[in-house]
């Protein structure tokens, strides 16, 4: 397996999901939670093509894609500066959507759970 990559300290939510999302994530030293089966959808606000939807199966990212998916688990909505930074560990997931700067449509639960989720990105 190769090297994971790093994340370059300026770098743009599109270049984070076409380039480093899923590679991060399957390359990740962590155990994988492999019971995780989910289509995780961000909305970037301050982007008008800012639809990712991540499809995760068996906890590896199968698929990171702008195609329109139905009934994603969960959504989160919220710009790309907050995304970056949860990205690098700045702020975290529950700061985000308890300080205002993230909201969350669909599992909730699992949408909490982005913490778990945030160490493999």
């Amino acid at each position: 397996m190769s090297e994971r990559p790093e994340i370059p300290a300026s770098i743009s939510h599109r270049e984070y999901f076409e380039f480093l999302f899923k590679e991060r994530v399957n390359k990740s030293p962590l155990p994988k939670i492999d019971t995780l089966n989910a289509i995780i959808q961000f909305r970037i606000t301050d982007d008008d093509e800012g639809l990712w939807n991540v499809v995760v199966e068996n906890g590896l990212v199968k698929e990171v894609t702008k195609r329109t998916i139905d009934n994603p688990t969960c959504t989160f909505c919220l710009d790309s500066k907050t995304f970056i930074s949860i990205v690098k560990r700045e702020i975290t997931p529950q700061q985000a959507f308890f300080g205002g700067r993230a909201d969350i449509k669909g599992n909730i639960l699992l949408a909490l759970k982005m913490n778990i989720l945030v160490e493999y990105m």
